[in-house]
């Protein structure tokens, strides 16, 4: 028999070992029903444990009409209901429910449960986790194909958070905090401290297993990391993810152990991100085969992770690194990129082996249109970015043996790469083996009509400057004393020396004179350096001791004085850059 009491208006406390509650909304706080027997009214609904130990016992909250609002706290609460089959802790209605979270509390489902289970309808109302005392935590455990905060089976899931000290982990196929199996994670977070791990084939934030993920953080500390085959924040195996990082969140680590994006999508799947705000990344990694932010592995030849990826704002992203063939930024293996970074950014970007640190990931082609990777770096009104691209390297266990470009496309790669730099940039740029620093199919993009302060750099994997004439340079500091300092640039010819291509026509380079140094590049992978020794007289006379030469894969020093030593007056002396390989000639004959 059921049976109802009126009962005046105070906080009820609630033991969760004396029985499974259901709360619903009433007309001026809730009805809490336990063993049969209903308080109206409850305005303080307070459920926690009397004991340490776990209860077996359940929580359901119906907040059944659209009009319908029940707040309830969990007080350390302990409930395991995996012996049961049952979730822990379940919302459902068509009203708002809001969770409060004081002290610590563990929930435990079993099967086809999520750990706090909300499933997601086109009526249903919505479910906010809130810390207001900032004394709470939460740990909860979902079962086989149940979130450990979301959904359960192929439902969606719906969840929002505010703040608190939460843990979330799923059985397998489960997103931590998201969908269980086949359903769209709504997730949105503005604060607390998260740390979410998805189970087999699910993502940390996002969809589980061939779920999607609908993900909005705009505030708190966040970990969040996927299983096999699923994004750290995004979609869960086979399948992609929105996701909206901005405000004033932290991204502590985000990251796949295979096939997922460390933020994107999952296996086979594009990843759309996008990181404004004053927004922080301080780590982003991809699992193998997939983009550190953007798109996931392969799965099929009909499946590829494409990653469409905008960073804007004030973002920062500290360091994001792709897995093997992966982008850092970009596109998973055979996946294109559709990249935009503006504003007053900061990015440091590592291409996995056979990656581009920003692009395309390794053997990517262009798509039906015949469009290949898209990438715009450019200013606005709030500022102007800073970019550090490393391509990605080689992996002799995996046979990658040529590396992934600094900005353009990752390695075996026939995909164009269509790059824009509009305003005011910083850019260094470092190719990966045998690849180039920006561009692709062999070719360094030229760049032009860039706003003054620009500096473009790039590098060999060597580490040599293969920066092009036509590049802009840092600007060089004046010294203490006001005058100029002892380096200097000169985008024409130094008088004397001549460099021409492979067809002996000659080319513009560009000089930058240090001290005793003169360095000469140019930004062809063949070139030849020409000068007679009379005019290498006249540099030692200025002091020039030492000459650089640095063409795109090669660079050779040489000594003044040595070469003076070797012939008359007239005598010319020839070097030659072939890729990676330079002779040297001194009168017609090789030294």
């Amino acid at each position: 028999m059921l049976t109802t009491l009126t009962a005046p208006a105070f906080a009820g406390t609630w033991y969760i070992e004396d029985g499974d509650i259901t709360i619903s909304a009433g007309e001026s706080g809730n009805n809490v029903t336990q063993n049969e027997n209903t308080t109206e009214n409850d305005p303080d609904t307070i459920i926690t444990n009397r004991e340490e130990g776990a209860s077996s016992h359940t929580v359901t909250i119906d907040a059944k009409d659209k009009d319908d609002k029940v707040e309830v706290t969990l007080k350390d609460v302990n409930i395991d209901a995996s012996s049961r089959s049952e979730a822990a802790v379940s919302v459902t209605g068509k009203g708002d429910t809001t969770i409060e979270l004081d002290g610590d509390n563990e929930l435990k489902s079993g099967a086809g449960h999520a750990g706090l289970e909300h499933n997601k309808t086109d009526t249903s109302g919505e479910l906010t986790i809130q810390d207001k005392d900032n004394n709470g935590s939460l740990e909860a455990a979902g079962g086989f194909k149940g979130a450990g905060i979301g959904s359960a089976g192929s439902n969606d899931a719906q969840v929002k958070i505010t703040g608190g000290n939460i843990t979330a982990t799923s059985d397998d196929w489960g997103a931590g905090i998201g969908s269980g199996s086949y359903g769209t994670g709504t997730v949105e977070i503005t604060g607390g401290e998260i740390n979410a791990t998805g189970g087999y084939l699910g993502a940390g934030i996002g969809g589980g297993c061939n779920g999607s993920g609908n993900v909005t953080i705009s505030g708190g500390t966040i970990t969040a990391a996927g299983s096999d085959g699923a994004a750290g924040i995004g979609g869960g195996y086979y399948n992609g993810a929105t996701v909206t990082i901005t405000g004033d969140a932290v991204i502590k680590n985000a990251s796949s152990t295979k096939y997922g994006a460390g933020i994107g999508g999952g296996n086979g799947s594009d990843g759309n991100v996008t990181i404004s705000g004053n927004a922080k990344i301080e780590n982003a990694t991809g699992g193998y085969g997939a983009a550190g932010i953007g798109g996931g592995a392969f799965s099929s030849p009909d499946k590829i992770g494409n990653g469409n990826v905008v960073i804007k704002d004030n973002a920062k992203i500290d360091n994001v690194q792709g897995g093997a063939y992966g982008a850092g930024i970009g596109g998973g293996i055979y996946g294109l990129s559709n990249v935009t970074i503006e504003g007053n950014t900061k990015v440091n970007a590592t291409g996995g082996a056979g990656g581009a640190a920003i692009g395309g990931g390794a053997g990517a082609e262009n798509n039906s249109d015949n469009n290949g990777n898209q990438i715009t770096i450019k200013s606005n009104e709030n500022g102007s970015p800073t970019i550090n691209a490393v391509g990605g390297g080689t992996d002799e266990g995996e046979k990658i043996v040529i590396g992934g470009a600094g900005i353009g496309a990752g390695c075996e790669s026939d995909a164009d790469a269509d790059i824009t730099l509009e305003g005011k940039v910083t850019i260094t740029a470092t190719a990966g083996k045998d690849n180039v620093a920006i561009g692709a199919n062999g070719i360094e993009q030229e760049f032009s009509g860039l706003a003054e302060g620009s500096s473009i750099t790039r590098y060999d994997p060597e580490g040599n400057d293969i920066t092009l004439p036509t590049d802009p340079v840092p600007a060089v500091p004046s010294s203490s004393g006001g005058g100029s300092a002892d380096a200097s640039v000169q985008e024409s010819v130094f008088p004397g020396l001549v460099v021409t291509d492979k067809d002996g026509q000659r080319i513009s380079y560009t000089s930058i004179r240090g001290n005793n140094v003169l360095s000469i590049r140019v930004g062809r992978f063949t070139a030849s350096l020409r000068a007679s020794l009379a005019t290498l007289r006249q540099l030692r006379a200025e002091g020039i001791d030492t000459i650089t030469f640095q063409t795109i894969l090669c660079s050779t020093t040489l000594s003044v004085d040595e070469l003076l030593a070797m012939g008359g007056e007239d005598t010319e002396v020839v070097l030659t850059h072939h890729i990676r390989s330079s002779t040297l000639t001194v009168g017609g004959k090789a030294v």
